[in-house]
């Protein structure tokens, strides 16, 4: 045969995409940062943040590897309307983090849940 076929771990692209908002953190980092994906392959993520430096943007990279090897915190969402996260520490799957979103006339402050149409201070 010419090629050989054999099982390779690599990011479901149907999941993350570019443009996806991310919060990741590395085992060796104090604390995550929060950005969005600007490339998403099999084999790699890369995401654009801001390092709090003026006009400045800046990019990490999350290797498939690495976070099969649970060394990645991750936490993503395409419209922050459902967030998923994936602990590899744990070695959880992708988990959605969202609640029930109350209709608006349930929502406090909101037109319908006041008698006069104010907001009660």
């Amino acid at each position: 045969m010419l090629w050989i076929e054999q099982a390779e771990t690599m990011y479901d692209l149907s999941r993350v995409k570019p443009g996806d908002l991310i919060y990741a953190r590395h085992d060796t980092w104090d604390s995550g940062r929060g950005g969005f994906v600007t490339s998403a392959t099999e084999k790699q993520l890369t995401v654009q943040y801001h390092p709090g430096i003026g006009n400045v943007t800046n990019h990490f990279h999350i290797p498939v590897a690495e976070a099969v090897g649970g060394q990645w915190e991750i936490r993503w969402s395409a419209d922050m309307s459902e967030v998923f996260s994936y602990n590899m520490s744990s070695k959880k799957g992708p988990e959605s983090e969202t609640g029930e979103v109350p209709e608006i006339g349930e929502m406090e402050g909101t037109k319908e849940s006041d008698e006069i149409g104010g907001i009660d201070l």
